[in-house]
């Protein structure tokens, strides 16, 4: 049942702790279910002069479902003359905005729709640049067309996203039915602090826990993993996987683990996958018990900091609002793309693709 209160909250603390002013723009975000149908509320209680938000059928509800809860939220927050809830993304939506959110329903952003922007408008990620995904948003149009695309630093205060990978992973040994005191636990995964995150929230609370990757000085290489496994495996609860690094094949076939080996050494191991490149058919057809039942690929998450509730997804969301407020800020004064990234970064969590290009 929605929390209003904390909600309300939480939505407040967002606006000011990220000191959010969007008034005389226009913003295009998507609406949706769970803790996104808060995103165009936030957009608009930031001050947005307009809030275009797209939605579409999906497992999670149907469009006209989204559209009832999105105009309801909006009502009860005092906002929804400014938001609007689109089927589709149109020439004339898309044209007036300022702040083109890289979100769900959004997405792709493609050069159709790149074609429709003012020349002003600009695209937060909002999340950093290595989780781009070419299938999401056309970079070179973006650049042919002057229409700048930052991340957002997810490592900053006012919120560090960093600190909810613990958590996250805490929710999800509960899920897979184990207590958290006394687990065992083996973490496979480095890279942008979410192995890091796992790791020393374990070792606060006294947990065992043997890490492996390839990025991170405390942790044992993966070439280590199979003879360990081999080893010690029998002796583990469970094994976390929240590798955003290295595109790897962590377990499947030609993997650094086989599922054949797991069901040998432990067929009692539990196996909880945050991200990862890893075999989901062949882990459906072993017999071992895993969440989440939908393995992402490489590249995307499969367990989300949503499972926790809507205060990740909104922090998140508001720092990526305020990275398209400070771009759009600057475009709409005349300034060029290089000085519009200084500004932003000097002004917002704003990050730019640092070789130039997307990992």
């Amino acid at each position: 049942m929605e929390n209003r209160h904390r909600i309300d909250r939480i939505l407040r603390q967002c606006v000011r702790e990220f000191t959010l002013d969007l008034s005389g723009l226009v913003v295009f975000t998507e609406a949706a279910t769970g803790p996104y149908l808060f995103s165009p509320i936030l957009a608009a209680l930031g001050g947005a002069e307009k809030v275009y938000a797209v939605t579409a059928d999906s497992r999670y509800g149907s469009r006209e479902q989204v559209k009832v809860l999105t105009i309801g939220a909006g009502q009860r927050w005092g906002v929804s003359n400014r938001i609007e809830v689109l089927f589709a993304k149109t020439k004339e939506s898309v044209g007036e905005s300022d702040i083109i959110t890289n979100s769900g329903f959004v997405r792709p952003i493609d050069r159709e729709m790149i074609s429709w922007m003012k020349p002003t408008a600009v695209v937060p990620l909002m999340w950093e640049p290595w989780e781009f995904r070419t299938s999401d948003l056309d970079l070179e149009v973006c650049r042919e067309k002057e229409i700048l695309v930052m991340g957002t630093d997810e490592s900053v205060a006012p919120h560090s996203m960093y600190r909810y990978g613990g958590y996250l992973a805490m929710r999800l040994l509960f899920e897979l039915g184990l207590e958290g005191y006394k687990v065992k636990s083996l973490l496979l995964g480095g890279g942008q602090g979410l192995g890091c995150s796992i790791h020393d929230h374990f070792k606060r609370l006294g947990m065992e826990v043997a890490w492996f990757s390839d990025t991170e000085r405390e942790s044992q290489p993966y070439d280590q993993l199979r003879d360990y496994f081999e080893k010690y495996g029998m002796d583990y609860d469970v094994m976390i996987v929240a590798e955003h690094a290295k595109n790897i094949r962590l377990i499947g076939g030609n993997g650094l683990l086989t599922v054949e080996q797991i069901r040998r050494v432990n067929p009692g191991l539990c196996i909880g996958v945050i991200a990862g490149n890893l075999d989901g058919e062949g882990l459906r057809n072993s017999g071992l018990h895993f969440l989440p039942l939908v393995i992402e690929p490489f590249g995307k998450m499969s367990y989300q900091p949503y499972e926790l509730g809507c205060r990740p997804v909104l922090e998140l969301y508001a720092a990526g609002l305020k990275v398209g407020e400070a771009m759009a800020r600057a475009r709409l004064k005349g300034m060029s793309i290089e000085e519009t990234k200084r500004m932003a970064q000097s002004q917002s969590p704003a990050i730019d693709f640092e070789s130039g290009e997307p990992t």
